[in-house]
């Protein structure tokens, strides 16, 4: 009797070891069934969660998003669940009983079957103790230390849930009124404990200046449950080019292009 016990006890630990493993290679969201997310970020993206990755919406699959009720968030600030419909790269929001609602900023809508996070956070300019990063990152694109920008701001934000902030840094002098700079540059990096770990990039010359865009950090979303926020960035190009919008997220030590809007 003593040894089918210790069987029993032996096959236990197995299964405990097993189940801790798979919460941590894939996360808690292995045990709530198959992942099923959307995400309309303004007009320029629709997203869905499919075959563990993110892909486009197509214009075939409007059935995914037209009249189902979303989250909303306006400025990265819940307004509430509301049905929802595009038309003419505009969202309309209407309550159950099909009265409008309206809205006026920056749009983000989520559906999904997993718990998620949307962040709100605030731009603040940066600091001369900021610098140290900023010239870190000038220097080593071979880029001189002193810039004019037409863009430059930091965001604070524990993003790993690791009780410490990390801090992102965007830093870009496309589309300047009043200098030519003779290389254009995009800047999004993550300082984390002294490490810079880049984000995404572009220079170019400035000959090219209308066929580049100008990033932002438009969202910080947990949406696949795994406890590390995604970082939504929005790339806007000269007049009615259009916006790309991609998502990174940290894999290891580096940030890496989960989705754009060329893949």
């Amino acid at each position: 009797m003593k040894k089918i016990e210790g069987k029993y006890k032996i096959v236990i630990v197995i299964l405990v070891l097993y189940v801790g493993l798979m919460v941590v290679l894939f996360g808690p969201s292995i045990f709530r069934g198959k992942t099923k997310s959307y995400l309309l970020i303004g007009s320029s993206a629709k997203w869905q969660f499919k075959d563990n990755k993110w892909k486009d919406i197509t214009s075939n699959e409007v059935d995914l998003y037209a009249w189902k009720d979303f989250d909303i968030f306006i400025n990265r600030k819940k307004l509430g669940n509301y049905l929802v419909t595009y038309s003419e790269d505009q969202w309309y929001l209407f309550q159950k009983d099909r009265t409008p609602v309206n809205y006026e900023g920056d749009f983000l809508g989520i559906r999904s079957n997993q718990p998620y996070q949307v962040a709100d956070f605030e731009k603040v300019d940066l600091e001369d103790s900021d610098m140290v990063y900023i010239e870190k990152v000038l220097e080593d694109h071979g880029l001189d230390k002193t810039q004019n920008y037409t863009d430059s701001y930091k965001v604070k934000m524990d993003l790993d849930h690791d009780e410490e902030d990390e801090t992102i840094y965007t830093i870009t002098n496309m589309f300047p009124d009043d200098f030519a700079p003779a290389t254009l540059f995009n800047f999004v990096f993550v300082e984390d404990h002294g490490k810079i770990q880049m984000v995404d990039e572009m220079m170019d010359a400035f000959t090219n200046l209308y066929n580049q865009c100008k990033i932002n950090l438009q969202h910080i979303i947990d949406v696949d449950g795994n406890g590390k926020y995604e970082l939504i960035l929005n790339c806007s190009y000269y007049s009615v080019q259009g916006t790309c919008t991609s998502m990174y997220e940290k894999q290891g030590s580096k940030y890496v292009r989960i989705k754009s809007c060329n893949s």
